[in-house]
């Protein structure tokens, strides 16, 4: 059996947060499906983003205050989900980021290798 190779630089984590993307000058209510170091694939039921830079806002359950992500790129759309990639963001957002996936993947059982 071949092992499975994955082009990600950074492990996603499921989730289901509360988000909202500024497109232009509209913000647009979305949820954040799963999440990693590097980007989120976004749900939404807006009109879906066709200028490639978008500015995100999450919620992040153990944290009291919102996320920014300053600048992520769309790399892609499919139905009513897009995926970003993060390219600029505070680095107290990326702090912030980095402890709550530790924090996640922490509380997550560990399987072992097959």
């Amino acid at each position: 059996m071949k092992p499975v190779v994955t082009r990600r630089m950074y492990r996603r984590v499921s989730t289901e947060y509360p988000s909202c993307y500024l497109l232009g000058q509209v913000l647009r209510q979305s949820i954040i499906r799963d999440i990693s170091l590097n980007g989120v694939r976004i749900q939404s039921l807006s009109d879906l983003p066709r200028n490639p830079l978008v500015m995100i806002r999450l919620w992040l359950p153990d944290q009291q205050d919102s996320l920014d992500i300053d600048q992520a790129i769309v790399r892609w759309v499919r139905g009513q989900e897009f995926g970003v990639q993060f390219v600029s963001l505070s680095n107290e957002a990326d702090f912030r980021l980095a402890a709550h996936i530790e924090r996640v993947l922490e509380q997550q059982p560990v399987t072992a290798a097959v």
